[in-house]
């Protein structure tokens, strides 16, 4: 009977205005006139389950069964509901593991796992889960629209379902199918993002052994998605908290990269790999990856379990210490070069006025004033000297006049030196003090320009002499040459 019902509904059509359902045999809607279109029909929707639930719309749907929003009737509250498919209803050990899903959930009691309310058996075989409503998208869904998420964003989602993944370790349960499809998000106003670990369907319980459900998954047939599966899952050797741990590393490798870390043509093929080869660096292919999180995801995915981390909590903690170390590194090393100290600038200052007292101070004892390294002097013109502010061109000195100095009354009167080389001040005359240095003149207290010579100005005169003359030569032989041969 209930395959003839389920032939008639799909035969029926239904107006997509007032979405009410007709025979087939019906072209236009009686009410509205519409065209009426041909859509397959849920026989469930707007069904009561056990007289309790009143199933509205299909939210989604899986390889078990499928999920219904409904409401509870006497208490006006929505849930959601798992019904198992149909054609599962006469298999026995497809019905056992339903109801260990409904078992295993029951027992974890922790806001990031979905709550489980019932469960029951209607008098036609409708086998279902109650389950609080939770509306969002999965991570399946999320990594297919963003490929790739930003580092906290895994570190919020892997913080949530790794929570929830140890609760379910410490009430003996283990998930076994740990994989994007089985992480739910739904954003919550004033909660922010809020993740739930669903689909409990082939977890196994420490305390199988005592009971027949340790047989469901113990006749060489690998349960789980191959691209999530841990080495001993593909081994069929026993399992623990440790199994779950790998499978959501490669999660936690798929969230950062994009890719999970084995792709083979075969289910079998890709199992091969979780259990021989070691998974390759994130880093291989995508070197923005900071070395950091690459090593907390490659331990997770360690083929031997004590290499792993110790539990879903400790993954967790580690991966977010490991982002916050790249964010630190991150950070720092965005900025730019820092900027060198400067260098400390040495002046030349000159002397104001002419000093009537304290000439005999030592240069190395008076204040601004640094020795600054002696430059090799050159042929040509004066280098310039670093650090040091522009030479005061001094003007040229006027003829000098004759100068006599008064001697014995029986000596002569000698003149002056031409072009006398002016004292410094340091150069005093020991006696009384005072300075021969014209008070009108700038004097410098430098070693710098100690050690080039007075006479650089008279060198300068005579090559520029020598090289005027020896242009006019060059051009008087020009001129000869040119009367010669005309």
């Amino acid at each position: 009977m209930r395959r003839e019902f389920s032939r008639q509904v799909r035969a029926m059509k239904q107006c997509e205005s007032c979405k009410r359902n007709f025979p087939d045999h019906m072209v236009f809607c009686p009410f509205d006139g519409e065209v009426l279109e041909e859509k397959e029909i849920d026989p469930l929707i707007g069904r009561k389950v056990d007289g309790k639930y009143l199933i509205e719309s299909k939210i989604g749907e899986g390889g078990m069964g499928a999920v219904y929003r409904a409401k509870h009737i006497m208490m006006d509250h929505a849930v959601a509901i798992k019904v198992l498919h149909a054609t599962l209803v006469a298999d026995k050990t497809a019905v056992a593991r339903f109801q260990r899903e409904a078992q295993a959930a029951a027992r974890i009691k922790h806001p990031n796992a979905v709550t489980v309310t019932d469960f029951g058996v209607t008098e036609d075989n409708i086998i279902y889960i109650v389950m609080e409503l939770f509306l969002g998208q999965s991570l399946r869904e999320m990594l297919e629209k963003q490929r790739r998420l930003d580092w906290e964003q895994a570190v919020e989602i892997t913080r949530q379902a790794c929570a929830a993944l140890d609760a379910a370790h410490r009430s003996g349960v283990i998930h076994r199918d740990v994989k994007p499809d089985n992480i739910v998000i739904e954003h919550r106003p004033g909660q922010g993002d809020v993740v739930k670990v669903l689909d409990f369907g082939i977890a196994k319980l420490k305390d199988e052994a005592q009971n027949t459900a340790g047989n469901l998954t113990r006749q060489g047939v690998i349960i789980g998605s191959p691209h999530y599966l841990s080495p001993e899952q593909c081994q069929s050797a026993n399992l623990d908290a440790r199994s779950d741990v790998y499978s959501f590393g490669v999660v936690l490798y798929e969230m950062l990269t994009g890719e999970v870390p084995f792709t083979a043509n075969t289910p079998v093929a890709v199992a091969l790999k979780h259990a021989n080869e070691i998974p390759r660096s994130m880093r291989v292919d995508h070197p923005e990856i900071p070395e950091v999180l690459d090593k907390v995801v490659l331990r997770a995915l360690s083929k031997e379990p004590d290499r792993r981390q110790q539990g879903a909590v400790v993954l967790a903690e580690e991966f977010e210490q490991a982002v916050r170390v790249a964010l630190t590194q991150t950070s720092s090393g965005s900025t730019g070069p820092q900027t060198p100290a400067p260098s400390k600038r040495i002046d030349i200052v000159p002397e104001r006025g002419t000093s009537t007292t304290g000439s005999n101070i030592p240069v190395s004892e008076r204040r601004n004033e640094v020795p600054l390294p002696v430059p090799p002097r050159s042929s040509g013109a004066n280098q310039a000297v670093t650090n040091r502010r522009p030479e005061v061109t001094r003007p040229p000195a006027p003829p000098p006049p004759k100068i006599t100095t008064p001697t014995s009354s029986s000596g002569p009167k000698k003149p002056a030196p031409l072009n006398p080389t002016p004292k410094r001040v340091d150069e005093g005359t020991g006696s009384g003090g005072r300075s021969s240095t014209p008070s009108s003149s700038v004097v410098y207290h430098s070693s710098v320009l100690d050690n080039y010579g007075g006479d650089d100005g008279d060198k300068q005169r005579r090559t520029m002499i020598f090289v005027f003359i020896g242009i006019a030569v060059v051009l008087l032989i020009g001129i000869i040459l040119m009367v010669v041969f005309s």
